[in-house]
């Protein structure tokens, strides 16, 4: 669009509105206008400073977003990623304002074009880690090094969950390649939950000695919109012990770290609630503190079907369960699809249905197996590398969901390389 400023205007700061569509992940602002004019005098060519405009941006809220002055004619707003001196906002629909500072105008007035450009979300595969410390707790490398670390694992999203404190807060970055989110293990002699998503889930005290304290402290998270995970439940070491029925939560980290006995136990107690009627989301962590048994960032990893790189839509994703976790970032992937439903959907049943499945990344010698809550539904042996994809009818059950086995070593029983989350249906 096209504005002219005339020079009554030198001096002032007043609003340019725009409407933002819904479904925006990304606004882009470029402009352009006469800045210098060149002018020959007695053959010597002067170049004169004849308009100064500035630009600033403020949300469909009025909160003010950020300034770039005159000295930039292209800057962009988003949740995960803004131009310096702009902060990351959720771009959400509504009356958008550029902030023209007209600090310099020309006699003859100055025309003023500006470009607003928006990228629209749509459904993208994200492969993160819900589950990592720092040197702001137990862990041994900084903040910086992690994020560093992450995207050269190929991540495109980490939550950062050191023990019940939330000091690496002012030291989390999201970048163009990395979406970082705050979040705090709550951490406990009787068991562990992440609290994801939020900068600060609860500002008392960590710790209570009762069901009630803690149920006080869990409720005071989730007000505040921190998502609830209840870490590896039945580990060994730290396990949960106040009873998976005695707390609000959201979510179950189903696998964390290297895949072991305790994890499979979840899973396995997961899948009896599910049939059971009940709808978890699962997810995985790494968990990782430093390298040691053969712990890495991303190991094991949550991929999340989400509609953009925000730290809201991906968490979104999370809690609607439209995930499933592998054993690494190179992993096999997979598409689960019913009607217009996806993974973590629930679908109206009607005889007639059918589930599609397509895999990839998948090796010779893999195993895919679709349960429901009937039990195992099917079980394909991969005969060779690459791609698959197939159909099967839906019949009258509460939910489908797919796990691959994968064999490393001769002599080493085949081990769990993905679990999705599930499609339900719904009578």
């Amino acid at each position: 669009m096209d504005i002219l400023i005339g020079k009554e205007k030198e001096g002032l700061y007043f609003d340019l509105p725009f409407q933002t569509p819904k479904g925006v992940q990304r606004i882009d602002i470029r402009y352009s206008y006469e800045r210098h004019r060149s002018t020959a005098v007695n053959g010597v060519t002067k170049n004169e400073e004849i308009n100064i405009i500035d630009l600033a941006l403020s949300s469909g809220a009025g909160e003010f977003i950020g300034s770039s002055g005159s000295d930039r004619s292209h800057v962009w707003v988003s949740e995960y990623n803004s131009s310096d001196g702009y902060a990351p906002v959720e771009t959400k629909e509504g009356t958008w304002n550029i902030i023209v500072g007209a600090y310099k105008v020309h006699d003859e007035g100055v025309k003023v074009t500006y470009e607003i450009t928006f990228e629209f979300k749509e459904r993208t595969l994200l492969k993160g880690d819900c589950h990592v410390h720092t040197t702001g707790s137990d862990g041994v490398l900084p903040v910086n090094v992690i994020e560093q670390l992450a995207i050269s694992n190929n991540l495109d999203f980490i939550f950062i969950t050191d023990h019940n404190n939330y000091y690496h807060d002012p030291a989390l970055r999201s970048s163009k390649n990395l979406t970082v989110i705050p979040g705090v293990e709550w951490t406990h002699f009787k068991g562990h939950a992440n609290m994801l998503g939020v900068e600060r889930a609860f500002y008392g005290k960590y710790y209570a000695n009762d069901i009630e304290g803690v149920q006080k402290i869990f409720s005071e998270a989730r007000k505040n919109g921190a998502v609830i995970v209840i870490n590896h439940p039945f580990d060994q070491n730290c396990s949960w012990r106040l009873g998976l029925h005695n707390i609000q939560y959201d979510c179950i980290e189903a696998w964390n770290g290297i895949i072991k006995q305790s994890d499979m136990q979840c899973i396995g107690w997961w899948h009896n609630e599910l049939c059971q009627g009940r709808k978890i989301p699962i997810i995985g962590g790494s968990d990782f503190h430093r390298f040691e048994n053969f712990g890495m960032i991303g190991r094991p990893t949550t991929c999340v079907y989400s509609m953009s790189r925000s730290r809201t839509d991906i968490i979104d994703a999370i809690l609607h369960g439209r995930s499933y976790i592998t054993f690494q970032p190179q992993a096999p992937s997979v598409d689960m699809r019913c009607n217009d439903g996806f993974i973590g959907d629930t679908v109206k049943y009607e005889k007639g249905l059918d589930i599609s499945f397509a895999f990839s990344s998948l090796n010779a010698g893999d195993i895919i197996r679709i349960y429901s809550s009937s039990g195992i539904e099917k079980e394909i042996n991969v005969s060779q590398a690459g791609e698959m994809s197939f159909k099967i009818e839906a019949k009258d059950s509460a939910f489908y969901r797919a796990e691959i086995y994968r064999k490393l070593l001769p002599n080493l029983p085949p081990f769990l390389c993905l679990v999705t989350n599930p499609i339900y249906f719904s009578k």
